[in-house]
């Protein structure tokens, strides 16, 4: 024992005593300093100030106190305990909080004197108190509703060490968007760097999302080496850059960073340089993220296409853009189908097969809330026309020019709403468009334009600019349309080339309407060149006017909109070689969801390349625990890594790595070709099964429980009796049935679930049953509903048997709720199929269309179904569209609205009846009671699901008889 555990055994009380006043002596003076700051800083417990022996003490003090009992004499003196919780988040690295704190201090979980939940209470207590009487930090959001204590100690570490790394790389990457009114503003820096942390880890997401303190940290670790800090005392300060400079990529990011702040503070953003026009300009943050409308000529007719924005600034305004950006589905107006979770991380393009109506948001999320929805409402949207011009390019497609200018010599689209007259201009025709409420008109301006046709080209908001012309040079822009409009990533100068056709010997610039700065044209040329530089990030609109050579007077001029982008690097699927391209569904899945069918994952590239393809499993401190290689052909589909990930999951040893890792990595590679990477995390979630598989060969679970609450329930649910469950005590190791089933924990609004794995002689031995209740038809089909989706959402473990059993059991519960609404006969051809091979379900086709229904609506509804059966099979977006028309007479007739979102909700309540639970209540039961009124649509619906799942499984078996 070291002499300083001595003394605090032999004296724990009066060292806590000496070292609580201490502690409130120093906490007070900061809570001064820092109340007095605009705004107010908390303070953080990790700011205790203590080092070397002084630090060793307190902890062998909490220690020498835990093992004498923890009793009231020494509760009085809880600060030390405070710092001494902060001190274990601070080495946090995301598994059990208690039992690290156990092994820091034993004794502190165990012995008959004690209560673990009340200990844990007691350290909330403490920190509350801390917070009310020293300013303390507090936690917030999710953060602290999900992890009602630890999330106290891990915000008082200020930045837990394992997460040091990705701070300085979030520091380093957003160099480029700091400004002097940033950096003197932690809530404003803490937003902004807030909003670009979507591709980095769960837990460091969390810690960001108390934006107001990450900001502090921020701006304390930008400091220079010699400076102090207002938001950090100098030893918490240094302790952390220390920790930062750890690794050498972490130390040359921080590095970097405090260097370009360092540039910010001493130049006020005043850079010089030759040849440049650097001057301070008024900044003017973007009030729209525009989409780009622009056009492509396909089947003999023009298709307009609408680019989906970056909507990734909106979460400076709100964090909660980002979780419902990945978690719902989004329409965009004109597009005939939903989009997939996700799909609005991802940049790309849409097709419209009909124009945007005025006034409609052009992007509005599925079930979003009404916040997120009205701020892309009011900042994602486009020209309200009536008329839209679009410039034709020697390479590419026509893009929209916005500031709806003409240029003599150049060619045009001009798209106009229907019932518009154009110009009556023999350099105007009319050309052909697929696309409804609009018509096309082919423009080739000539290269003398006259005044009758100048007035003329005005009556529909057309201008003709011929003196001035301005365009991008040196740097290539992140976009540019040809006239008037261009989009440079931050950091990038603005390079520009001013021409003129008539003599000119001045050109006076302004920003933002600023003050004009004067640049003189060479001698004897017609173009300028200058460069602005240091714009912000926003729009800026730039106006150019030419002097004459006698009179400085203005001659001529011209403008253009130039907008600076965040950059946000995507590490979605990180790709180094273009030709290559890895995507997933939705954009960045967890690692059970990527595992166990609830994500896609596909890969684009060259026809016909072979590639390979790794995928590695890690722990939480990023140790390597499996690795995997396979040989692939690019394109590589989403029905392709279900089967590769099966065929991984039959390996025996793969078992314990999954359930250990904390993350997995997919990779592809091929030499010369290019490479992309994906990497997902098992998720930092409150409530946590683990599964582990004992010499004996049985399964055994373990809850691991970072909630804090004392009132977590356990049930488990068998296969046999799916929808019936018995209580488990939370606490210690559950033996997992020889058959297998269902564990679920539930804590407050917090739930976890995971399928357990059978014993492989047990899979014939186990028969789902499905009892009909005695409730009324509605209740049952919600009973059923609930019961799907907790056995559809539940974690699957790495065993391909564990699959098998829950597959068996969805498909009971499917054929359970189909046969309540269906009807008898229907429920009596459902027992039919489910002993039927898969040639024999084939056969079933034709009493399945005959038993969609009588009337002639109804038998036409099913002939059309019957018909479009193989069209269906591969095609999930021909099914919902055709089966869509298929059933409108009946939709009609029932009353249930639109067809369209009739048979979106029909096709998945007849094959994955769990997955309406996420629909909206309201709506959910309205199209509920429809069904149950009209049992026909249930019918048609499971018609269309039976039938391509029967062809698609006949396709893929060997004709009766043959040999495989």
């Amino acid at each position: 024992m070291s002499s300083v555990e001595e003394i605090a055994r032999g004296g724990s009380m009066e060292v806590l005593k000496h070292l609580h006043l201490q502690l409130d002596h120093h906490f007070r003076i900061l809570h001064e300093r820092r109340r007095a700051l605009h705004p107010p800083a908390p303070v953080f417990a990790l700011e205790h100030d203590l080092v070397g022996e002084e630090l060793e003490l307190l902890l062998a003090a909490v220690r020498g106190a835990v093992a004498d009992g923890l009793d009231a004499r020494y509760r009085a003196w809880w600060l030390p305990f405070v710092v001494f919780a902060s001190e274990i988040g601070y080495d946090y690295v995301g598994g059990e909080f208690w039992p690290l704190w156990g092994q820091r201090a034993p004794g502190w979980e165990g012995g008959p004197q004690w209560n673990a939940p009340l200990n844990r209470k007691r350290i909330k207590q403490w920190f509350r108190r801390f917070a009310d009487d020293y300013g303390g930090a507090e936690p917030r959001g999710g953060f602290a509703t999900n992890f009602t204590i630890i999330a106290w100690p891990i915000t008082h570490a200020v930045m837990p060490a394992d997460l040091q790394r990705q701070m300085a790389q979030l520091l380093f990457e957003s160099r480029g968007v700091l400004n002097a009114q940033l950096l003197a503003d932690p809530d404003a820096l803490g937003a902004r760097l807030a909003s670009r942390t979507g591709g980095y880890s769960e837990r460091f997401r969390i810690l960001c999302a108390n934006q107001g303190l990450l900001g502090q940290v921020a701006v304390a670790l930008l400091s220079g080496d010699e400076e102090e800090s207002p938001y950090l005392v100098r030893s918490t300060l240094v302790r952390l850059v220390a920790g930062l400079s750890n690794e050498q990529a972490s130390r040359s990011w921080l590095s970097r960073a405090r260097q370009s702040a360092k540039v910010i503070r001493s130049s006020g953003f005043l850079p010089t340089g030759a040849g440049t026009a650097s001057v301070q300009r008024r900044r003017r943050v973007s009030t729209v993220i525009s989409p780009r409308l622009f056009l492509r000529n396909q089947h003999g007719g023009w298709q307009p296409y609408l680019e989906l924005p970056d909507l990734t600034p909106l979460q400076t305004i709100s964090p909660q853009v980002d979780q419902e950006l990945r978690s719902r589905r989004a329409r965009v107006e004109g597009h005939p189908r939903l989009l997939a979770r996700g799909r609005l991380l991802w940049p790309d393009k849409v097709p419209l097969s009909a124009w945007p109506r005025p006034g409609a948001p052009v992007i509005e999320l599925e079930r979003g809330s009404e916040a997120v929805n009205k701020l892309i409402a009011e900042r994602c949207s486009i020209d309200s026309g009536p008329w839209w011009l679009f410039r034709k390019r020697s390479a590419g497609e026509p893009i929209e020019v916005k500031g709806k200018f003409v240029r003599p010599g150049n060619e045009y689209c001009l798209v106009g709403r229907v019932g518009s007259k154009p110009p009556s201009l023999p350099w105007i025709a009319q050309t052909m468009t697929s696309v409804e409420g609009v018509h096309v008109f082919e423009v080739t301006v000539p290269q003398k334009v006259g005044a009758a046709e100048v007035e003329q080209l005005a009556t529909v908001g057309l201008a003709v600019a011929s003196d001035v012309s301005i365009r991008p040079v040196g740097l290539v822009p992140g976009s540019w349309d040809g006239d008037g409009a261009i989009e440079w990533l931050v950091g990038e100068p603005a390079m520009l080339a001013v021409k003129s056709a008539h003599a000119a010997d001045k050109c006076a610039v302004t920003v933002d309407r600023g003050l004009p700065f004067v640049l003189e044209f060479p001698e004897g040329r017609p173009e300028l060149f200058f460069a602005l530089e240091n714009l912000g990030v926003g729009t800026h609109d730039v106006n150019v006017v030419l002097l004459t050579p006698e009179t400085d007077r203005p001659l001529f001029s011209g403008s253009l909109t130039i907008t600076i982008r965040d950059l946000h690097t995507n590490r979605e699927a990180a790709t180094e070689g273009t030709a290559i391209r890895l995507f997933t569904t939705p954009a960045r899945p967890k690692m059970t969801e990527l595992w166990d069918g609830r994500a896609s994952l596909s890969i684009d590239g060259p026809l016909e390349t072979k590639a390979e393809l790794s995928i590695t499993l890690r722990d939480g401190a990023g140790r390597e625990l499996e690795r995997q290689f396979h040989g692939i052909s690019v394109p590589f589909s989403d029905g392709a890594w279900e089967k590769l990930t099966e065929q991984v999951l039959r390996k025996k040893r793969i078992f314990g790595a999954y359930e250990e890792a904390e993350s997995c990595e997919v990779s592809v590679f091929r030499n010369g070709v290019g490479f992309a990477s994906l990497v997902c995390e098992r998720g930092f979630d409150p409530l946590r099964w683990v599964l582990a598989k004992r010499h004996s060969g049985q399964h055994e679970a373990r809850l691991i429980d970072r909630t804090g609450n004392d009132d977590t329930q356990v049930h488990i649910f068998s296969v046999e009796a799916p929808l019936a469950c018995m209580e488990h005590d939370p606490r210690g190791p559950i033996t997992v049935p020889a058959t297998g089933g269902l564990l679920q924990a539930i804590s407050g609004k917090l739930t976890a679930a995971t399928i357990l794995p059978p014993e492989p002689n047990q899979l014939r031995q186990s028969h789902p049953a499905v009892p009909r209740s005695s409730d009324d038809s509605l209740l049952e089909v919600q009973r059923l509903i609930e019961g799907h989706r907790r056995w559809l959402d539940a974690d699957l473990p790495a065993d391909p048997f564990a699959r098998h059993q829950q597959e068996q059991v969805l498909e009971a519960i499917t054929t359970a709720l189909v046969s309540v609404i269906a009807g008898p006969r229907w429920a009596n051809l459902e027992r039919k199929r489910s002993t039927a091979g898969a040639y024999r379900q084939l056969e079933l086709l034709d009493e399945m269309e005959k038993l969609v229904g009588e009337p002639s609506k109804q038998r036409a509804a099913a002939r059309q179904i019957a018909r479009h059966l193989w069209q269906w099979v591969d095609a999930p977006a021909a099914l919902s569209d055709g089966f869509a028309g298929a059933i409108e007479a009946v939709v009609t007739s029932s009353g249930l609205g639109d067809s369209q979102a009739a048979a979106d909700f029909l096709l998945a309540l007849a094959s994955r009846p769990g997955s309406v639970a996420n629909w909206a209540e309201p709506e959910r039961d309205r199209l509920l009671r429809g069904v149950l009124t009209s049992p026909v649509l249930m019918r048609a619906a499971r018609f269309a699901v039976l039938g391509t799942h029967a062809l698609r499984d006949a396709s893929d078996q060997p004709a009766p008889g043959a040999g495989r």
